[in-house]
């Protein structure tokens, strides 16, 4: 009899499914395309989900309606109630077959985010299962959501929005983010968790999933159908005018509590240097203290800041202003940055009073996250950022003294001897800094940048960072997405070096291994301050 009601279900609904998972799966893929135009994500499976999040909703939502709420208020569940068979075991069939279309959608959606970042990132097992668990326990709490509204019939609109309104206010006023609590605990970081599985989230999803998926049933069996019968009836429309002016009325009461005023980013009293157009605004930790320090380094960050942007080819009308605010508190490098939201600022924190600090190292990181800031983040993918490292050891190392440099050449050696070197590590930076350590995996692409510029000159490395690093992004600029498919970044390496990557990391590996530098007391390394 389960085998009978199937049948019927995909005869009655069959072509509408087969037409909506393609259509569902197409709208993935646009959603990643629009993702990585925009520059805001991190990478392809960021706007898996996103689009997990926002838009699977949709075609859930409609998948419920069509198995349950038209089943209940049209004529053919009169018939079905004239057949020798169970409520129960309908209401099951539909239950499990929307959870069963819903789930192909979504490992038909990550499967559209691994065919996406072919090439471009690395998709482990241990990834791929988390990534397809997560989306279909996912995609079980909104079939189970939306499943228990169907059977809500003329009610379900009140509930949504009373749902909408409590999560809403929530948001923006409790002092816990929704991301913090299940369900949105486990879409909040899809994507960017590699190793460790979300094990809590997954059960915590799944008991919530339950208890709609309970109510439903409770609501579709109450009286043998007839409670999910009644509320199945359309509104009449004196209910509908009823329900638009509270709609007009909710949202004119809530909508000014929602509003998010931005400012322009600034620090008052900050010492303000600009040269050839470069902007750089330092703030004391203290007012009250002579600002002689200051002035000195905003003098000296203005001044380098435009040579090394006038020689990555950036307008100066396009380069991100800087702010630096010191902070005696930081430890190791004395230095640390913070991205800022909807600006186009570097902010950079800095201990420049403190003994050993280099102004050479803050000017390095400084130009990193400003490339970083002028992509909106495209530089931060893993296939690029090495290249951005490698750069930024060349900047921070071109004053450090001879034992400076034998110190960075020693942990260069080190961490190959130990961590091993190839190809992709090199372009997997992130999970080697995660192996061996940020800095040292910093150190191998100075080394790596080193090699290249002896081996083919100062000048065609300067033609690769400006080909592969500097172009400007706006977030509705779809353009990059096309380069970074077309001029990838083996294809620009080899264009403008001559070298194929293959190359440059088999000779990388032996000239850090020729070069095997020498432990210097630690208040001996870092350079001129």
């Amino acid at each position: 009899m389960t085998g009978v009601l199937l049948r019927k279900e995909l005869r009655q609904h069959g072509v509408w499914m087969a037409i909506i998972l393609p259509v569902t799966w197409m709208l993935f893929a646009l959603v990643v395309f629009a993702s990585l135009a925009s520059g805001l994500g991190g990478g392809v499976f960021y706007g898996i989900g996103q689009g997990l999040s926002y838009l699977l909703i949709i075609p859930v939502y409609l998948l419920c309606h069509r198995l349950v709420a038209v089943e209940f208020r049209s004529r053919s569940r009169l018939f079905l109630e004239g057949l020798p068979l169970s409520l129960f075991r309908l209401v099951t069939v539909k239950a499990g077959l929307a959870l069963f279309i819903g789930v192909v959608m979504a490992v038909g959606a990550v499967l559209v985010g691994v065919l996406a970042s072919a090439g471009s990132e690395a998709v482990s097992t241990n990834f791929l299962g988390i990534l397809f668990s997560s989306a279909a326990m996912w995609t079980a709490f909104l079939v189970g959501f939306c499943f228990f509204l169907s059977f809500l019939g003329r009610y379900k609109t009140f509930v949504i929005i009373a749902i909408l309104i409590g999560l809403t206010i929530f948001s923006n006023s409790a002092p816990v983010p929704l991301s913090a609590f299940p369900p949105f605990g486990l879409i909040h970081r899809f994507g960017f968790e590699r190793d460790q599985w979300p094990v809590t989230e997954l059960w915590q999803t799944g008991l919530i999933t339950t208890g709609f998926l309970a109510a439903g049933f409770v609501i579709g069996l109450a009286k043998e159908g007839s409670v999910a019968a009644l509320l199945g009836e359309v509104m009449s429309y004196r209910e509908k005018m009823m329900l638009g002016a509270g709609l007009v009325i909710v949202f004119l009461a809530v909508s000014p509590l929602l509003e998010e005023k931005a400012e322009p980013f600034g620090i008052p009293g900050a010492v303000e240097e600009t040269h050839d157009g470069a902007q750089v605004f330092v703030s004391p930790e203290d007012i009250d203290r002579a600002v002689d320090e200051d002035i000195a380094l905003a003098a000296f960050l203005a001044r380098e800041v435009a040579a090394k942007r006038d020689w990555l080819g950036i307008p100066a009308e396009d380069f991100p202003p800087v702010y630096v605010v010191e902070d005696t508190g930081l430890e190791d490098e004395m230095i640390d940055w913070e991205l800022v939201e909807g600006d186009r600022v570097v902010l950079m924190y800095a201990g420049y009073r403190e003994p050993g600090f280099s102004r050479a190292k803050l000017l390095a990181y400084t130009m990193s996250v400003s490339l970083s800031v002028h992509t909106l983040g495209r530089v931060d993918r893993e296939h690029r950022w090495w290249l951005v490292c490698g750069i930024e050891g060349l900047w921070e190392m071109e004053s450090a003294g001879e034992a400076a440099v034998a110190a960075r050449e020693k942990v260069a050696f080190d961490t190959i001897k130990e961590h091993g070197f190839s190809l992709d590590r090199l372009m997997g930076r992130d999970l080697y800094s995660e192996e061996a350590g940020w800095r040292e995996a910093d150190a191998v692409a100075w080394m790596s940048f080193r090699y290249l510029e002896e081996t083919v000159g100062m000048d065609k490395v300067q033609n690769l960072v400006r080909a592969a690093l500097t172009r400007k992004v706006s977030r509705r600029d779809s353009r990059p997405v096309w380069r970074e498919m077309i001029q990838t970044v083996p294809g620009v390496f080899a264009a403008e070096t001559g070298l194929t990557l293959e190359e440059f990391a088999a000779g990388v590996k032996d000239y850090i291994e020729a070069h095997p530098g020498e432990a210097v007391a630690a208040d001996e390394e870092g350079g001129e301050s």
